[in-house]
C-alpha cells in the first residue's frame, strides 16, 4: 500500500497541517506583497516599510520587522507568540510612480480592521493597472524633454532639432530591449549610444546648410541620452543614506553609479568616432526676456515629460512641472551670477524639497514622485558625461575637475532634499515611531522659554 493511501501517514500529515498557522501565513503573505509591489515601484525603504507597518496592523498582527534591500526583503511577522519570517525579492529594479501613489493611498485609506482576503483584492486591483500613457507619447514628450535639457545648457536651436528626435528614438529602443528583457546596462549602454549617434547624424545633416558647424553642440551631444539617467534610484539612495539606512541606500547608489558608466561608455563611444569635444558652451546673452522665457518653459517641459516617462499621473506631473520653474530659476539666476554650481544647486534642490511638500500637503499628492522628475534639472548629468571624455582625451586636469564637480552637485543635492525633507516630515527628523512635528517642537520649546523667563 503505498503512503497516500495509508491511513497512518494521513492521519499525521493532517495533524501537521493543523500545527500550521494558515492565518498567520497568509497575513504575513499580504504584508510581504504589498512590500515587494511598492519596492519594485521605485520608492525609498523609508515608504516600503510605512506601508508595509500599516498593513500589519491592519490584519492585526502584533509585531513586524522588515529588513529592506534594493531588489529583496525579509519579513517577520508574529501573532498570538507564533513568529513567521520569509524572503522575497523583485526580478529588476523598476520605477512606477502611478504604482507608488496608489499603494501610498491604499495604506492611508486601510481601516483599523481588514481581512487578508480584502487586501489581497485591492492588490490584484493595483497590480492589474496598466501604463497611463501610450509609449509613442512619452516618446515625444522624452524628446521634448531632452530638448528643453539642451535649451538649459545653452544648446541653440540647431541642438534642438537635433536632440529631440534622437532622444525620441534611443527611448523607444530602451522600451523595446526592456520588454525583451536584454541586460539591464547593455540596454542602457545601447540607448546612449543611439542617442548620441543620431544626435551627430543629424547635426551632420543640418551643418550642411550652413557654412560652419554650430559651436553649441557639445550641449545637445550631451543631452541627447540626459533621460537615461536613474533618477529614482540615485534620490532615493541619497534619502536612505541621509536616515543612515545603508543596507538599501549603498545598493541604490551602487546601481545608480553603474548606470551612469554604462550611459558615459556609450556616449565616449561615439565622441571617440565622430571626434565630438565635450567643452562647456557659452551661455545664452541678449534681452532679459528672450533668455527667460525659453528658460521658464524649458524647465516646466523638461520635468513634465520626465514625469510622465515614470507614469505619473498628469495633476503630478504638472505640478511637478510647476515647482521646477520656481526652484529651478533661483538656481539659474544664481549660476548667472558666477555663485558655485553646488551652492545653487543645493539653494534649488532645498526649494525643490519645500515646494513639493507644500503642494503634495495641498492636493493630496506623493511628494516622493514629484520630488524626483524635479530633482533631474539638477542632476550633473553633463559634467558626469564630460569626466569620462576629458579622461579619454587625456585632460586629466579637467577630467578631475568635472569629476569633482559632479560629486559636490550630488552631495549638495541630497543635503538641500534632505535638509527640506526634516523641516516638513517628521519622519526625516527623528527616528522614533512616532515622530512629533518640528512646529510642534518649536512650539513647545518657545512656550518652556517664556514659561521659564
Amino acid at each position: 500500500m503505498s503512503e497516500i493511501n495509508d491511513p497512518t501517514c494521513r492521519g499525521e500529515q493532517e495533524f501537521e497541517d493543523a500545527l500550521e498557522p494558515v492565518h498567520l501565513i497568509k497575513r504575513s503573505d499580504v504584508v510581504m506583497r504589498a512590500g515587494i509591489m511598492m519596492l519594485g515601484a521605485g520608492t525609498s525603504s523609508l515608504r516600503v516599510r510605512e506601508l508595509m507597518r500599516r498593513v500589519a496592523a491592519s490584519l492585526v498582527l502584533d509585531g513586524m520587522q522588515a529588513n529592506i534591500f534594493y531588489t529583496s526583503i525579509g519579513l517577520t511577522v508574529s501573532r498570538r507568540g507564533i513568529h513567521r519570517t520569509k524572503v522575497a525579492e523583485i526580478a529588476s529594479p523598476g520605477v512606477d510612480a502611478h504604482r507608488i501613489a496608489q499603494l501610498q493611498a491604499l495604506g492611508n485609506e486601510l481601516p483599523e480592521r481588514s481581512t487578508a482576503t480584502e487586501l489581497e483584492e485591492r492588490l490584484d486591483k493595483i497590480a492589474d493597472t496598466g501604463r497611463l500613457w501610450p509609449t509613442w507619447l512619452l516618446a515625444i514628450l522624452v524628446g521634448l524633454a531632452c530638448g528643453s535639457v539642451t535649451l538649459l545648457t545653452h544648446g541653440g536651436w540647431r541642438e534642438i532639432l537635433a536632440v529631440v528626435p534622437a532622444s525620441s528614438l534611443a527611448f523607444l529602443l530602451h522600451r523595446w530591449l526592456t520588454r525583451r528583457q536584454v541586460n539591464h546596462l547593455t540596454t542602457v549602454l545601447l540607448s546612449a549610444a543611439t542617442a548620441s549617434a543620431g544626435f551627430v547624424a543629424i547635426t551632420r545633416l543640418v551643418d550642411l546648410g550652413f557654412a560652419e558647424p554650430s559651436g553649441r553642440m557639445a550641449a545637445g551631444f550631451i543631452a541627447a541620452s540626459i533621460f537615461l539617467i536613474p533618477g529614482f534610484p540615485l534620490v532615493t539612495g541619497g534619502l536612505d543614506l541621509a536616515r543612515i539606512d545603508l543596507q538599501a541606500g549603498v545598493p541604490r547608489i551602487t546601481y545608480a553609479t553603474l548606470v551612469v558608466l554604462a550611459i558615459t561608455i556609450g556616449v565616449w563611444l561615439v565622441a571617440s568616432v565622430a571626434g565630438v569635444s565635450p567643452d562647456p558652451v557659452p551661455a545664452h546673452t541678449g534681452v532679459w526676456w528672450v533668455v527667460w522665457i525659453p528658460r521658464i518653459c524649458a524647465s516646466f517641459l523638461a520635468v513634465f515629460g520626465w514625469a510622465m516617462m515614470f507614469n505619473s499621473p498628469l495633476p503630478v506631473a504638472v505640478a511637478s512641472g510647476v515647482v521646477a520653474v520656481l526652484a529651478n530659476v533661483p538656481r539659474l539666476i544664481l549660476l548667472d551670477h558666477q555663485v558655485s554650481n553646488h551652492v545653487a544647486t543645493f539653494t534649488g534642490c532645498f526649494l525643490i524639497g519645500l515646494g513639493c511638500a507644500a503642494l503634495g500637503s495641498l492636493f493630496q499628492l506623493e511628494k516622493i514622485i514629484m520630488t524626483v522628475p524635479t530633482l533631474l534639472v539638477s542632476i550633473p548629468g553633463s559634467s558626469a558625461l564630460q569626466t569620462l571624455l576629458y579622461f579619454d582625451q587625456a585632460d586629466v586636469m579637467l577630467a578631475v575637475q568635472n569629476g569633482i564637480s559632479t560629486v559636490l552637485v550630488v552631495i549638495a543635492m541630497v543635503a538641500g532634499l534632505s535638509g527640506a525633507r526634516m523641516l516638513t516630515d517628521p519622519e526625516w527628523a527623528f527616528t522614533k515611531p512616532d515622530p512629533p512635528s518640528l512646529i510642534g517642537v518649536f512650539t513647545a520649546s518657545a512656550k518652556g522659554f517664556l514659561t521659564r523667563g
